[in-house]
């Protein structure tokens, strides 16, 4: 008896087991990943004008926009990198023109100027409380200390004039309609100058790469080329110009990161790749390409002249190379 109930037990057991087995391990099974999106990097820039409104209020007399920039501005909308740049000490003249140094102080200059009068057209549209005096003397004082920083070098020095003597007349709905055409008009400037110099600032690091990479790339080369469709040795000279040198002839597509090399070809017998490595301290590419009537291959070039020039003093562009 004893073993007929040991028996028994051991069998519903089991088949506890093999009901409860499944359940556990569809309760294991990881969520689908979510599909691949493109993503949103644009800040919340209206957020911090408003967030960084008396600092924005205050210039330029009690403050400096790229002191701003440095310690607030640029960390909060994902510009670390560029603020800490532009407050770096010691660089020499060689090195800031090429981490643009220049072209980032204005641009950093910009944004935060843009900011400044996003964050005057927020200040005039929502004044305070409904009667109250004090909102309205404040802004006509900030409108006053700011409107010589903010005209200068842009097309605002009508609006803010017509803002100024809309704030210091009395209460109206002419008035009214006044400062309401002058916001909107303040408000659309700011928006498309931060919109506009923050994707500068954001892109900074990308162009000086690729403006180190470009210089690396010019000169001539000897490329010997292999195509295992055909079969075919080939040997050519490819010529890159310096940056800033483009013609029709020229690849649509140059990505140098590092010692890395990627080329587009776009013609109208198709588009071709090619894949390369710097080696030999800059003097040899290799590496290979595939195209999109099937050709595919290794790639080895060897640098043969430096940047070349023309009669006339001018770089020459690149040429095509066939495979």
């Amino acid at each position: 008896m004893p073993n007929r109930i040991a028996r028994t037990v051991l069998t519903i057991c089991c088949l506890s087991i093999l009901f409860i087995a499944p359940v556990a391990g569809q309760a294991e099974e990881a969520a689908p990943p979510p599909p691949p999106s493109l993503a949103n990097r644009l800040p919340a820039f209206q957020d911090v004008a408003q967030a960084n409104a008396a600092q924005l209020s205050a210039l330029p007399a009690h403050g400096d926009a790229l002191s701003l920039f440095k310690t607030t501005i640029g960390p909060q909308l994902g510009l670390g990198d560029a603020a800490m740049t532009v407050g770096a000490k010691g660089l020499t003249a060689a090195m800031s023109q090429e981490l643009l140094i220049s072209d980032l102080t204005r641009a950093a200059n910009e944004l935060v100027r843009g900011l400044a009068a996003w964050q005057l057209a927020l200040a005039v549209r929502n004044p305070g409380a409904p009667g109250s005096t004090e909102p309205r003397d404040n802004i006509r004082q900030q409108v006053d200390a700011q409107a010589a920083w903010l005209s200068e070098g842009t097309t605002l020095a009508p609006v803010l004039g017509r803002l100024q003597g809309a704030t210091a007349a009395a209460p109206t709905e002419e008035t009214a309609s006044a400062i309401g055409g002058a916001v909107a008009q303040i408000e659309a400037w700011a928006i498309d100058t931060v919109h506009r110099e923050w994707f500068k600032i954001s892109n900074w690091k990308d162009q000086v790469r690729q403006q180190r990479g470009l210089v690396r790339l010019c000169g001539t080369w000897q490329w010997s080329i292999h195509n295992h469709q055909n079969h075919r040795e080939e040997k050519t000279a490819v010529i890159f110009a310096p940056p800033g040198s483009l013609s029709a002839t020229s690849p649509a597509e140059i990505v140098v990161l590092g010692d890395s090399v990627y080329l587009r070809w776009e013609t109208r017998a198709g588009v071709q790749e090619d894949s390369l490595l710097f080696s030999g301290e800059g003097q040899r590419l290799e590496g290979t390409f595939v195209n999109t009537a099937g050709g595919w291959g290794s790639i080895t070039g060897k640098r043969t002249a430096s940047c070349f020039k023309d009669d006339s003093g001018k770089s020459r562009t690149p040429r095509r190379h066939a495979h």
